[in-house]
């Protein structure tokens, strides 16, 4: 997981608005949730437990991020996105 910080920071500035912190882990969120399951957890516990230590580890990635330009339908592909690869290309377009 190690291009987590890496995606957090590539949004392109030709999107359609400014991110916010929610923006942001939100994407954090999605891309620790498709890597666990691509790996095969389900585990609820460990997924947010997951979510929690990445927040910490990357929070001055997260905070770097917050105003970023991001696609209008952010919310809307990363709930779609199956990859971790279609939330870095197609979602942070």
């Amino acid at each position: 997981m190690s291009g987590i910080a890496a995606a957090i920071l590539v949004v392109p500035a030709c999107g359609r608005r400014a991110a916010t912190a929610a923006d942001c882990r939100a994407m954090l969120d999605r891309l620790v949730d498709v890597e666990l399951d691509e790996s095969g957890f389900r585990d609820p516990v460990l997924r947010a437990r997951s979510r929690d230590n990445f927040a910490r580890r990357f929070a001055a990635d997260l905070e770097r991020c917050e105003g970023l330009m991001v696609p209008g339908d952010l919310k809307v592909c990363l709930a779609a996105a199956r990859t971790t690869e279609e939330v870095v290309h197609r979602c942070l377009r």
